[in-house]
């Protein structure tokens, strides 16, 4: 059989050769680059939040507020409604109404310098982190779920050109719990951006947390204990919590072992955006916003994002919750 050759010599079996070679090799190095990229990014936006926990405890053991407090009622109450509030840390330490800013309000655009120079001191440093998405240009805010603030609070940061509006929006923090199996169900828990590291059991119980002096089983709304949960008393422990998105990887469900392959691949399980429904272990902040269209790495109603890949697949990028903590002594007491 006489092989036929191409006009230039070439045998015609050899004809694309270096494309298929270059979509192989193409695949790997997009891998490294994004991956490269993205744990960039992670290192980055860890180093920022271990700033923030660190600038938070810090804050909370100098702040002169009652021995008996919890770190709740500490950073939530108003001196001007509750005359057992010595000092409002909502000033001056955190306030989440200001994890949402209107860059378009006067207020901010005559001197965003100076507004946020003029907010509380953690909200100030979580500027390094807080977002903007091309649906919103206007909001500057930190990752998450984009809600409905049903409190409608302005930020009480005053700055030179007065004090912004409430935005109507608030940021939830979502953590997936569980995955579930292919096509079930997923679970997530909602946790606040800043908050006191307690036992899981714990964490509606402020009473037991670390922050008072003393422990009194009377006031615990979670039930009495017969012994005080917190092995030291009189800390500032915070968690400040971030929900990483990657922008340029997808994410994938965790493959089920089997006898003849513990670590089977998962390139068959892409997290579909818009698969099954989450469960939700307890409510949201706020009311959910999302018109189904959005794209973006903290899209969707739940903030987990969505992205196209897979020949237009509509998926969920690949995220992880990151925590950073602290913990100093408690030195003033009011």
């Amino acid at each position: 059989m006489r092989q036929v050759r191409r006009a230039d010599g070439g045998p015609r079996g050899e004809r694309g050769a270096a494309l298929v070679e270059f979509a192989l090799t193409s695949f790997v190095l997009y891998l490294l680059l994004a991956g490269s990229v993205e744990f960039g990014r992670m290192m980055i936006a860890a180093n920022a939040l271990q700033d923030v926990a660190r600038m938070t405890a810090r804050e909370l053991s100098v702040a002169p507020v009652g021995a008996g407090v919890t770190f709740d009622y500490a950073l939530s109450c108003d001196p001007a409604a509750d005359p057992a509030c010595q000092v409002d840390l909502r000033r001056r330490v955190y306030d989440p109404a200001c994890l949402v800013v209107d860059l378009s309000d006067p207020a901010v655009s005559a001197d965003p310098d100076g507004y946020f120079a003029a907010m509380p001191v953690v909200n100030r440093t979580m500027r390094t982190l807080m977002i903007t998405e091309p649906e919103r240009p206007n909001l500057l805010r930190y990752p998450g779920a984009l809600l409905v603030d049903n409190a409608t609070a302005a930020c009480s940061a005053v700055g030179p050109n007065g004090q912004a509006a409430a935005t109507g929006y608030t940021v939830g923090i979502p953590m997936v719990e569980s995955q579930g199996g292919l096509g079930g169900a997923e679970s997530i828990t909602w946790v606040p951006v800043v908050q006191e590291i307690r036992a899981a059991q714990d964490a509606g119980c402020p009473e037991r947390g670390p922050f008072s002096l003393v422990y009194l089983p009377d006031q615990d709304a979670c039930g009495p204990l017969a012994a005080d949960p917190a092995p030291t008393r009189g800390l500032a422990a915070v968690r400040i919590n971030y929900p990483y998105q990657a922008a340029m990887l997808s994410g994938y469900r965790r493959p089920v072992a089997t006898a003849d392959d513990p670590i089977p691949p998962n390139v068959g399980t892409p997290i579909l955006a818009d698969g099954a429904p989450l469960q939700e272990t307890n409510a949201p902040p706020g009311g959910t916003l999302d018109d189904g269209t959005a794209m973006g790495p903290y899209a969707g109603p739940y903030g987990l994002g969505r992205h196209y890949a897979l020949a237009g697949k509509t998926l969920r990028p690949f995220g992880k919750l990151i925590s950073a903590q602290a913990i100093f002594r408690r030195e003033v007491f009011q």
